[in-house]
């Protein structure tokens, strides 16, 4: 298929550790990792190819930069894909089982 396996994040997510608050942002493919070098590393590994990291607050302490990185996509965990969907059982309405009595009954 077209879409294939995943390549960012699902939607915008953020993660906080310290004073440190990143946001990680859904990349068109072939963007590549736009992020600083710790978290960079950290997406790499987490096997994602096109994402735009945005940072606020002090980034400078690197420990809690990549923790917060970790944090926000951890949330991504929460997201259902549809290969992950449970398969759906429909039961018949109680007019769709008798329907056919009703219009014997019409008629």
């Amino acid at each position: 298929t077209r879409i294939g396996f995943p390549h960012t994040v699902p939607t915008k997510v953020t993660g906080k550790c310290g004073s440190c608050h990143v946001r990680l942002i859904p990349a068109p493919r072939g963007s590549g990792l736009v992020a600083g070098g710790a978290v960079k590393k950290l997406l790499a590994m987490a096997g994602l190819e096109d994402i735009y990291a945005s940072a606020n607050g002090q980034s400078r302490t690197t420990g809690n930069f990549v923790m917060a990185a970790y944090r926000a996509l951890r949330k991504t965990y929460t997201f259902l894909s549809p290969e992950l969907w449970a398969p759906t059982a429909f039961e018949k309405t109680l007019f769709d089982e008798h329907s056919t009595v009703i219009k014997q009954l019409e008629a």
